[in-house]
Order: C-alpha cells, then sequence, then structure tokens
C-alpha cells in the first residue's frame, strides 16, 4: 500500500511538472509572439521614416555632361564649374540654356540644329540669351529699363555674365556687387551705396532660405512657401538690374512686409518638426525599454523554468 501511494504521488508530481512546462511554454510562446509583433511594427516605422527622410537619388544620364567631362580644357571645365552652380542645384543641365539633345551619345546628333542647338552666344545676345521666356526674362525686361543694356549693345558690356558668371553661376546676392564688378565702370563709394541699399534685405532673404533647405532637407511640404518665396526673391534680383537707388528703397519696404508674414509661417511649421523630432525621440525610447523589458522578463522565466526543472529532478 506504501509503496502504491509513493508511486502514485511521483505520478502526480510528475504531471505537475509537465503541466507546469507546458504553462511555461505557453507564457514564452507568447511573449515572443508579442516581441515579434513590436518588433515588426518598430521596423515599419523606422522604415517608413527612412524613406520619407531620404530623396530621390535616380538621375537620367545626360550625355552632354558624360562626353565632356571626359575631355581636356575648356571643354571639361565648363563641366567641374557648372556642377558647383545653382544651375546645378536646381537640375538645369547643359540643353536648358544651349538646347540640343542630352539623349544623343553621338556629339553631332546632340548638337543638330534641329534639335535646337545654340552653343555659345555672342557677349551683345547674351541678355537675350539668359533672359528667354521661363528663364530670365523679367529681369531682361528690368534691364532693358536701366542703362546697361545700351551698353551692351554696343560694346557687349556689361552683360550679364560679367556679374554672374557663365557656367559657375552662382546664387544672386549682394555680395556680387563689389568693387571688382562695379567700379571698373562706377565709383566704390557708388558701388557701397547700392550695396547699402539692399544689403539687410537680402540678408533676410538668405534666412528664408536657411529655413526652406531645412524643411526639404526634413522632406515637409513647402511647396508654396518656396514658390512665393522664389517670387519675392526674384522680383526683388530683377528690380535690382535696373541699377536705380530710388526705385530698389521704394521696393524694400514692400518686400520687407511679405518677408516678415513668410518668415512667421515657416517658423511655425519649423517649430511643428522639432515637436515630432522630440516625439519620435521618446517614442524610440519607450520602444527600446519595451524591448529590453521583454528581454529581461524572459531571461527571468527561462531562469525560473530551469530552477523548476532543477527541483524536479533532484525529488
Amino acid at each position: 500500500m506504501g509503496l502504491y501511494l509513493c508511486n502514485e504521488y511521483r505520478v502526480s508530481k510528475k504531471k505537475i511538472g509537465i503541466q507546469r512546462n507546458i504553462a511555461l511554454r505557453l507564457v514564452m510562446k507568447r511573449t515572443y509572439t508579442i516581441i515579434g509583433v513590436f518588433a515588426i511594427i518598430l521596423l515599419t516605422f523606422y522604415i517608413a521614416y527612412a524613406q520619407k527622410t531620404m530623396g530621390d537619388s535616380s538621375h537620367k544620364k545626360n550625355y552632354c555632361i558624360e562626353c565632356h567631362i571626359k575631355l581636356n580644357g575648356k571643354p571639361r571645365a565648363v563641366v567641374l564649374e557648372w556642377e558647383n552652380s545653382i544651375h546645378a542645384k536646381n537640375n538645369l543641365e547643359c540643353h536648358i540654356c544651349h538646347g540640343g539633345n542630352p539623349d544623343a551619345d553621338d556629339a553631332k546628333a546632340a548638337k543638330d540644329k534641329k534639335a535646337n542647338f545654340v552653343g555659345k552666344p555672342k557677349k551683345k545676345d547674351i541678355p537675350e540669351f539668359c533672359g528667354r521666356e521661363s528663364c530670365h526674362d523679367q529681369a531682361l525686361a528690368q534691364l532693358k529699363k536701366g542703362p546697361h543694356y545700351n551698353s551692351v549693345l554696343k560694346i557687349g558690356s556689361p552683360n550679364c555674365v560679367d556679374c554672374h558668371g557663365d557656367h559657375n553661376i552662382q546664387q544672386s546676392t549682394y555680395h556680387i556687387i563689389t568693387d571688382k564688378t562695379c567700379s571698373s565702370c562706377h565709383s566704390v563709394e557708388y558701388s557701397r551705396e547700392l550695396v547699402n541699399s539692399i544689403i539687410s534685405i537680402e540678408k533676410n532673404i538668405e534666412d528664408i532660405e536657411k529655413s526652406l533647405d531645412y524643411m526639404n532637407e526634413r522632406n515637409v511640404e513647402s511647396k508654396g512657401m518656396t514658390q512665393r518665396y522664389n517670387e519675392l526673391k526674384s522680383y526683388f534680383h530683377q528690380l535690382v538690374h535696373v541699377f536705380s537707388k530710388q526705385e530698389i528703397d521704394f521696393t524694400k519696404k514692400l518686400v520687407e512686409v511679405e518677408i516678415e508674414y513668410l518668415d512667421k509661417e515657416l517658423q511655425s511649421k519649423i517649430a511643428s518638426i522639432k515637436r515630432l523630432d522630440l516625439i519620435y525621440i521618446l517614442t524610440s525610447a519607450f520602444s527600446i525599454g519595451v524591448i529590453i523589458t521583454f528581454t529581461v522578463y524572459i531571461a527571468l522565466i527561462r531562469r525560473r523554468r530551469a530552477k523548476i526543472q532543477k527541483d524536479f529532478q533532484s525529488r
């Protein structure tokens, strides 16, 4: 009888041990499932965030650039200069100015007249060349109101490239109005007076551009504000081509009002971006904390399971 009860006790303990093992396995299975689902959600979140912050790196091959970069001297130099220009930054490639077919891998086909190839314009033709419709037509209209245009027609200068450069064209700011660019015809005093008329508004324009660049880097929708900024900057810069201090001073007051309004709108959006960044950081920290907690929890379960098995075997 005693032996029978002893065997029953052992069987009972064995059943309890098996049930405990099954329960532990079930708990661990559910825990792994929760961690897996959570990891998938977290991974999806990170992938979506990465895709949002990454721009499209795809770019169609331009055979004008591919060909010129392999040459020597000036033909190669123009590409290297262009690569650092405001035109390159805005994806305005060779054919936009010079015409031709950038998809043709043959030089003759690329420079075909049927493809509207223009090539290098004469000095006196440069304002019309740069001021074509949909390019710098408004700047050309302003230039024609001032004294420089008549000088270009007579002697070919000062034309657009004298101030802005030809291929290494930089963004127009007050920095291009220097003793070197203006004092060959005008006095240094006049040049400085002109710069002082536009320097403050130009700095405000630069601040707006930095804010827009920040938003573009973060892939935040800013198309409407960018368009307004470009129109505002273009309007002011085109007026500068008249080189009339009186007109510049008058326009400066109008531009300052619009810049103040645009800056307030930009700062509001940037503040929203920074709040989202903070939420993202806090969410990431919380997610890491949850993963660490689950990891510790699994370790404790395993430790508990090992202890139960050890106790069971010792009995």
